[in-house]
C-alpha cells in the first residue's frame, strides 16, 4: 500500500543524516581483546606461536606484527571477516587440514570469542618488533593527566567578568580560534531540551504557555523557576538513575543465557532513584554502594552503635546484581569471575579505569600492575556474593532479610499467614489431581492384563481399543497433575520473598581472604599471595588502615571517596556533563586511561571538580550550575559559525560552538511517546517488576532452576520504562520497542551508549504495535471537529508549537490521500476518519523534531 510504503520512506528520513554511528568506541574494542582474547591466546595457542616460545608454521599470534604477516599458509586473519579468516576455520575443526589447538579444540565459548573479536575488526594493541618480546606500552603515573591533583584554576578573563565561569572557560577557547557562541536557543526548544535531559519526558502545552509568559518578564528566572521544579520533581530520579543502571548492568535476572529471576533487584533500582531525588553527597552513595553492610564506628559519618539501616544495605547491590554465571560447577573460577566483574565495575563507575586489563598482567597502558589488581580482587574475594549453590552445578545468590519497624513486622505476619492459605489450597488441589491419576492407571494395568488373556481372541481388538483411550485419559489426567503442581513449585520457590523483605547484598567472609595472583586469569594456577589494598600509583597513597577481620571494603570505598583522589570528582563530574551535552569534556568518560581522551577543556574539568567537591558533592548543585550556563542554552544552529567554515575545524563540536543535537534515548523515546497520547502511568512508582505468579511467566527448569517468562501486568505495562523489568541479554517482549533504539546489553557495563541509525530501527517505527497503539491513542485524544484545530492540538501536544501554513496544507493533503487510499483496500477499517488520523499522528511521532532533542 503506497500509505505505508511512505510511512517507511518518512522513517528512513528521519534517521538518515543524523551523524549517527553504529561503530563502537575503540577503547571498549580494546577492552573486549585485553580481558577476552589475550588470556584465551596465551593460554592456547603462544605454546607454538609466540616470540618466547617457538613459531610454528612461520606464525606468530603474540603480536598484531605476527598474525597480519600471516604464517605458511597465508593470512589467518581478514579483520571484519571471521568466515573467510583461516583461523576461525582452524578452531573451529572445519577443515581437517587446519585444526588447532591440534590437541583439543577449544570450547564453543572461547571459539564464539575469536570469533566476535575478528568480526569488530580484530583490534590489538600489541606491537612487537619480529624476534623480540612485546615491549611495554604502560605510561607513567606521572605522566598521565588524570593521576595528577585536581587544580581550581580561576576562570580566564574575557572582558565580563560577570559572565558565569563555564560560559568564560567555552568562551576563551573559541576566542582563541576566532569563532562566535550560537545565539540563545527560543523558548519552546529550550524548554524541551530542559525537560528531557532533567525528567525524560516532553513538556506539556500549558508548561510552554506558563515557561513563554514568564520569559518575557525575566528570562533568566524562568528558566531558574523550570529547573528548581524539575530537579526537585520525581520524575528527575527516574531520568538519572537509569544512567547509573547502565553502568551497573542492572537487570531483573541474574544468569547470562537462562533467565533465572531475581525477584528482590528493584529495590536496588529504587535505591538509586531515592539517592539521585534526594541529591545523596557522591561520597555517601559510594561508600553505601560498595561497603553499605559494614558500619565501623570509626568511620566518616558513622556514630558508636550504628547498625546497618535497610538503605545501607540495599546499596550493597551495586557489588550483588549481575551477569553472574549460576549454572557453573567450577565453583572456584566461578568465584573469581564474579571478583573480576566487581573490580571492573568499581573501576570503571567511581575511577574512569580499564581494570580487567590487569587480570592476566601488567597492565599495558596504564599505570595498573597485576598486583595492584590482585590487591583490589583480594578486597572482593574476602566479600560473598554468591554464597551457596541450589542443586549441582546451580549457585545461588546472597539475600539478607532487612530491618523492620513494628508495623512492618505486622505486615510480614500477615503475608506469611496469606502465604500458608495460598500454600494450603494449591496443595488441596494438587493432591485431588494426582488422586485422578491413581484409578486411571489403575485400570489401565487391569486392561493390559486382560488383553493379554484375550490374545488370539475376538475380544482382543476390542479390549486394545479401550485402551487407547484409558492411555489418552491417563496423559490428561498427568498433564492435570503437572500443572496443579506448578503454582505449588511457585509458591515454594517464592516462599522468602512473598513472607519477608529480602535485599541482594554482599557481606564480608568470616576472615580475610586475600588473593593469589591467577595466572592467565586461571584460578586454578595459583601465582604470588598479595595484600589487599588499592591501586598503589592512585593519590591518595597513605597505607591503608585495615580494620582487623574485615574485608577492607569499607576503607576501600573510604579512599575512592577521599577528597585527595584525583578521580573520583573528574569522573563523576564529567559524566553529569556527557549526559547533558551528549559528550563528555573527556568523550571517553568510562576510561581516564591513556588509552582514553584527553579533556578538551581540562581547566573546565577541574574547575567543575573542585566546585562541585566544595558545594558538598551535590549532583543536583553540579547539573543546576550547567544548565544555567550561555554554553548550554545555546541554539544547536551557529550560522555565524558555520559561514567561518568551522565544520573543517571543529567537526565534532569540542569547542562547543552550538548546542548538542541528538535522538533522546530508547527509554525517553516510549515514555515521550506514552506521555503525548495520554497513556503514561505517572504515578505508578517502585516495587517489583517481575511478575512471577502470572500463568507461564515461572517455569522450573530442572532441580534447583528457574526461569522467568514475559508476561507484564496490566498495572505495569504503561509506566515509565525504567519500571518494566528488565532480563540479561535484552528486555521482554512487551517493551522490545525500546531494544532497537541502543538499548545497552544488560550483560556489560555501559556509561556511554553507542547512538546507531539502523534500518531495524525505521521498520521499527514503521509497524511497531507499540507506535501504532500510542498514534491511535493520540488521534483519539485529539477530537476537535475542525481539522485544522485538531492538527494544530497535535502538534502543540508532540513539538511544542503550532504548525505552520505550509505543515497544515501538506498534513491536510496526506490525510486525504490516506481516507482514498484506506477506502480501496478490499476490507476498509471500521473508521477510515480515524485510521487515517492515526497514521498522521504515527508519522508525526516518527518525525526527527519529535526523535531528536536539539
Amino acid at each position: 500500500m503506497k500509505t505505508r510504503a511512505s510511512i517507511i520512506s518518512l522513517a528512513g528520513c528521519v534517521l538518515a543524516g543524523a551523524g549517527l554511528s553504529a561503530a563502537e568506541p575503540d577503547s571498549k574494542k580494546l577492552a573486549f581483546f585485553e580481558s577476552k582474547v589475550r588470556p584465551l591466546l596465551i593460554e592456547n595457542c603462544y605454546e607454538c606461536h609466540s616470540h618466547e616460545s617457538k613459531i610454528k608454521g612461520g606464525l606468530a599470534l603474540d603480536s598484531l606484527p605476527g598474525w597480519q604477516a600471516g604464517g605458511d599458509s597465508g593470512p589467518v586473519i581478514v579483520p571484519g571477516e571471521p568466515d573467510q579468516s583461516l583461523l576461525i576455520t582452524a578452531v573451529s575443526y572445519t577443515d581437517s587440514d587446519y585444526e588447532m589447538p591440534p590437541k583439543k579444540k577449544l570450547p564453543e565459548a572461547q571459539i564464539e570469542i575469536l570469533r566476535q573479536w575478528v568480526a569488530m575488526g580484530a583490534p590489538d594493541p600489541r606491537i612487537v618488533e619480529m624476534g623480540r618480546k612485546e615491549r611495554s606500552t604502560q605510561v607513567a603515573a606521572a605522566d598521565l593527566w588524570s593521576l595528577q591533583p585536581v587544580q581550581k584554576p580561576e576562570p580566564p578573563k574575557i572582558g565580563d567578568e560577570a559572565t558565569h565561569a563555564i560560559d568564560r572557560f567555552v568562551r576563551a577557547k573559541l576566542a582563541a580560534a576566532k569563532l562566535p557562541s550560537a545565539d540563545p536557543a527560543d523558548d519552546s526548544t529550550l524548554l524541551r531540551r530542559l525537560h528531557w535531559n532533567l525528567t525524560g519526558l516532553p513538556p506539556s502545552p500549558e508548561q510552554l504557555s506558563t515557561f513563554v509568559g514568564a520569559s518575557k518578564k525575566d528570562r533568566h528566572a524562568a528558566i531558574e523557576t523550570v529547573v528548581d521544579d524539575l530537579l526537585a520533581s520525581p520524575e528527575f530520579g527516574e531520568r538519572w538513575a537509569r544512567h547509573w543502571l547502565d553502568l551497573v548492568a542492572y537487570a531483573d535476572t541474574i544468569g547470562v543465557g537462562r533467565p533465572i529471576p531475581a525477584p528482590e533487584a528493584w529495590r536496588y533500582r529504587d535505591y538509586v532513584i531515592a539517592a539521585f531525588n534526594s541529591d545523596k553527597p557522591l561520597p555517601d552513595f559510594i561508600r553505601q554502594q560498595i561497603a553499605g553492610d559494614i558500619r565501623d564506628p570509626g568511620g566518616p559519618g558513622r556514630k558508636k552503635g550504628d547498625v546497618p539501616s535497610a538503605e545501607d544495605l540495599v546499596a550493597t547491590g551495586f557489588l550483588a546484581i549481575g551477569a553472574w554465571e549460576l549454572v557453573n560447577g567450577d565453583k572456584t573460577q566461578l568465584r573469581m569471575d564474579v571478583v573480576d566483574r566487581q573490580v571492573n565495575r568499581i573501576g570503571k563507575a567511581f575511577l574512569g579505569m580499564t581494570m580487567e586489563c590487569a587480570r592476566c598482567h601488567d597492565h599495558k597502558f596504564d599505570p595498573v600492575s597485576q598486583r595492584d589488581y590482585y590487591a583490589m580482587a583480594g578486597i572482593l574475594r574476602s566479600t560473598v556474593t554468591l554464597d551457596g549453590r541450589l542443586d549441582g552445578v546451580f549457585s545461588n545468590v546472597h539475600y539478607t532479610p532487612l530491618p523492620e519497624s513494628p508495623d512492618e513486622m505486622i505486615e510480614r505476619a500477615g503475608r506469611a499467614r496469606d502465604f500458608e492459605q495460598r500454600v494450603a489450597e494449591a496443595t488441596k488441589k494438587k493432591e485431588a489431581a494426582d488422586a485422578k491419576v491413581a484409578p486411571i492407571q489403575k485400570h489401565l494395568n487391569a486392561l493390559k492384563a486382560e488383553v493379554e488373556k484375550a490374545k488370539g481372541t475376538p475380544d482382543e481388538a476390542a479390549k486394545s481399543k479401550e485402551i487407547e483411550t484409558v492411555e489418552k485419559q491417563l496423559t490428561e489426567a498427568r498433564d492435570a497433575a503437572r500443572k496443579a503442581a506448578e503454582p505449588l513449585a511457585i509458591l515454594h520457590y517464592l516462599e522468602p520473598h512473598l513472607t519477608q523483605s529480602l535485599a541482594m547484598t554482599v557481606r564480608d567472609r568470616p576472615e580475610p581472604e586475600p588473593a593469589h595472583i591467577n595466572i592467565r586469569g586461571s584460578a586454578h594456577q595459583l601465582g604470588e599471595l598479595v595484600p589487599i589494598g588499592f591501586l598503589s600509583e592512585v593519590a591518595p597513597k597513605r597505607k591503608p588502615d585495615f580494620t582487623v577481620g574485615s574485608s577492607g571494603r569499607q576503607q576501600l570505598a573510604d579512599w575512592i571517596a577521599d577528597r585527595g583522589n584525583p578521580l573520583t570528582a573528574r569522573v563523576w563530574v564529567n559524566r553529569i556533563w556527557h549526559h547533558l551535552f551528549g559528550t563528555g569534556l573527556v568523550r571517553t568518560v568510562d576510561n581516564f586511561g591513556a588509552m582514553g581522551d584527553a579533556p578538551s577543556h581540562p581547566e573546565l574539568l577541574d574547575h567543575l571538580a573542585t566546585t562541585f567537591v566544595e558545594e558538598g558533592w551535590s549532583t543536583k548543585k553540579l547539573i543546576r550550575q550547567i544548565l544555567l550556563t550561555q554554553t548550554w542554552q545555546q541554539a544547536s544552529v551557529n550560522s555565524a559559525a558555520m559561514a567561518k567554515g568551522v565544520r573543517e575545524i571543529d567537526p565534532d563540536n569540542r569547542l562547543l560552538w552550538h548546542g548538542s543535537r541528538r535522538r533522546i534515548e530508547a527509554e525517553a523515546l516510549r515514555d515521550s511517546m506514552l506521555a503525548v497520547s495520554g497513556e503514561l502511568d505517572r504515578y505508578g512508582r517502585g516495587g517489583p517488576s517481575l511478575a512471577l505468579e502470572l500463568p507461564g511467566n515461572f517455569r522450573p527448569a530442572g532441580t534447583g532452576s528457574v526461569e522467568t517468562g514475559l508476561k507484564l501486568p496490566p498495572g505495569l505495562k504503561n509506566r515509565r520504562t525504567i519500571y518494566l523489568p528488565q532480563r540479561r541479554a535484552g528486555p521482554f517482549n512487551e517493551v522490545s520497542f525500546i531494544e532497537a533504539f541502543g538499548l545497552p546489553s544488560t550483560n556489560d557495563e555501559t556509561g556511554m551508549r553507542v547512538a546507531t541509525a539502523l534500518p531495524s530501527q525505521a521498520l521499527n517505527l514503521a509497524n511497531s504495535a507499540f507506535i501504532q497503539d500510542r498514534a491511535r491513542a493520540m488521534a483519539k485524544r485529539h477530537t476537535a471537529a475542525d481539522p485544522t484545530a485538531r492538527l494544530t492540538s497535535i502538534f502543540q501536544a508532540a513539538y511544542n508549537r503550532p504548525p505552520d501554513a505550509d505543515e497544515i496544507r501538506l498534513s491536510l493533503e496526506f490525510l486525504n490521500s490516506l481516507k482514498a487510499q484506506l477506502g480501496q483496500l478490499p476490507t476498509p477499517p471500521k473508521s477510515i476518519e480515524d485510521e487515517a488520523w492515526a497514521r498522521l499522528c504515527q508519522s508525526i511521532l516518527m518525525s526527527n523534531e519529535f526523535l531528536f532533542r536539539t
